[in-house]
């Protein structure tokens, strides 16, 4: 490979000289090493180990960092940190105005042959996957696959696995409403009365009287004046962010979104650029220097995030969303029936006002135990999305028994929400226990997802292997859903587990991890 962006001349430039320096702190912050390891002639992919997460965090910080705009299709190949420090010294110096492809468009590249695939094995995807797979072949054949583990029962605090009984932490099954007697009760009730399938669109033949109480219901959960109810979570994401905003529209999502937002916006033909993790400074900078280009402006935040556990500072959100007049989506997959008093979620938690936030986001498929995905806000929205977004017009609606389910468990959680205190005692006795052991346990406080960070994924498989044989169940989290050397054990809890059970799991992971005392010093979870 050769230099893009880079031309020897400029290393004699004292302000080119300034500028590479501070790309080589930033690439150091986002990789997590030390500023005198990052060689200029590295590539930021291929020598230094950078992955597409961390490239775009690069990206957002250097913008911030420099103040200015940088089209991210210039980040499309590997780029040298030579080759990142004269993309950002030309762009401070006029050249490649945001929103064309510059150097890419100009270099008079011949155009080469185009390879002409004839089977899927060729494909650069399956050729990445099938590389990714065998650098973890060695500790898939030493512990076992901990992927598709077939399970035997519903999942609440144990659950079995080939006739055996297991302590499970793998579930997000938070307020153990699923295989709730009241609930499956629900469920038969209404599999006898509409059937198994909605049986079309409910825009054309598939609408029951049950989808409209859930919807009413949820939206008098959440405090807004109407909702919508779609079949699945991830889709929901990804057909709301894909088709909100149009060309002459903004999105700013942050960096650790799902990927269910991240596909929404791949979609979207909205202009979009992610923010630092939970960085409202830095959104706010993003905002001063775009915001008046576009039209709509949409920022998309999590209300606890999947991986680290931790959740976001929304007030601040809500006040950028006011100030620069901007639409706010929270995705509460893993904050519903978990944060606030009675578990409605960060309005609750934080004392907000739900109409300060535009777009309700939220799944089905954990709090709530069933399968789906809803939208709460405004009438005049969902009205407008229950004619207009794709994947629910054109998409068969939910399924009657779990619609059913849905509304039960709201039932109930309306008229006890002791589920909601014990998984919040439950939260806090685990972080007690392991910190109390040493454990990182990352950005953890609130949320049901507690993870214990371990590093190497090697390391990671090795220990859900060692649980997995002392009666334990807890996954892996492994790059690609984490940054490289950032695996970690991914601990769920719910209001169904004991105080014996979660200390009982503790104590083995820290026997276990004792070959390993660097896992065992605590501390913050490093973040790309």
């Amino acid at each position: 490979m050769t230099s893009v962006y880079f031309q020897p001349e400029m290393a004699s430039d004292p302000s080119f000289f300034e500028v590479r320096k501070t790309v080589q702190t930033l690439v150091a912050e986002v990789l997590t090493r030390d500023t005198e390891d990052i060689d200029p002639s590295s590539y930021f992919s291929q020598d230094l180990g950078g992955d597409s997460l961390q490239s775009i965090s690069l990206l957002t910080h250097a913008e911030v960092r420099f103040g200015l705009a940088i089209d991210e299709r210039l980040f499309d190949r590997d780029l040298t940190v030579n080759d990142i420090a004269a993309l950002v010294y030309r762009r401070l110096n006029g050249e490649f105005s945001d929103g064309s492809r510059g150097a890419l468009a100009d270099e008079g590249e011949a155009p080469c042959a185009v390879l002409r695939i004839r089977t899927f094995e060729e494909t650069p995807e399956f050729k990445a996957f099938a590389e990714r797979r065998a650098s973890l072949m060695d500790a898939i054949e030493m512990f076992g696959n901990p992927y598709f583990v077939a399970q035997d029962s519903h999942l609440r605090d144990v659950s079995y696995i080939n006739g055996k009984k297991m302590l499970n932490f793998a579930s997000y099954n938070y307020v153990g409403l699923s295989g709730d007697p009241e609930v499956n009760e629900a469920a038969v009730a209404a599999i006898e009365q509409y059937g198994t399938s909605a049986s079309g669109s409910r825009l054309i033949a598939g609408e029951k009287t049950v989808h409209q109480d859930l919807e009413r219901a949820l939206a008098r959960w959440k405090g807004t004046e109407d909702a919508l109810v779609l079949v699945g979570g991830h889709s929901t994401n990804v057909t709301f962010v894909g088709n909100f905003c149009t060309s002459r529209d903004l999105i700013l999502y942050d960096v650790l979104s799902h990927n269910s937002i991240t596909e929404g916006v791949r979609m979207a033909q909205a202009d979009a650029r992610p923010f630092p993790h939970n960085d409202y400074q830095a959104l706010e900078q993003l905002l001063k220097s775009r915001r008046d280009r576009y039209e709509k402006v949409l920022i998309i935040i999590e209300g606890a995030y999947s991986m680290d556990g931790d959740v976001a500072p929304v007030p601040e959100f809500v006040r950028l969303k006011k100030e620069y007049d901007c639409f706010l989506m929270v995705d509460e997959a893993h904050s519903m029936l978990v944060l606030g008093e009675t578990g409605r979620g960060v309005d609750e938690h934080f004392g907000i006002d739900p109409k300060d936030i535009d777009i309700h986001m939220g799944t089905l498929s954990k709090g709530f135990g069933t399968c789906g995905g809803y939208l709460a806000g405004s009438h005049n929205l969902i009205e407008y999305l229950r004619y207009n977004l794709p994947g629910f017009v054109f998409s068969v609606g939910i399924s009657p028994p779990l619609a059913a389910a849905v509304l039960k468990g709201i039932e109930i959680m309306e008229r006890d929400n002791s589920r909601v205190e014990r998984l919040r005692e439950n939260i806090r006795i685990f972080l007690e226990e392991a910190n109390s052991y040493g454990m990182d346990t990352c950005l953890a406080g609130e949320s049901a997802v507690t993870p214990i960070m371990i590093g190497p994924d090697e390391v990671a498989f090795m220990l859900s292997k060692q649980l997995e044989n002392e009666g334990i169940i807890v996954p892996p989290a492994v790059f690609p859903a984490v940054a490289r050397g950032q695996a970690r054990l991914r601990f769920c809890l719910t209001s169904e587990h004991k105080e014996e059970q979660i200390k009982f799991a503790l104590k083995k992971l820290h026997e276990l991890m004792q070959p390993f005392p660097g896992l065992l010093q605590g501390g913050d979870c490093e973040r790309a």
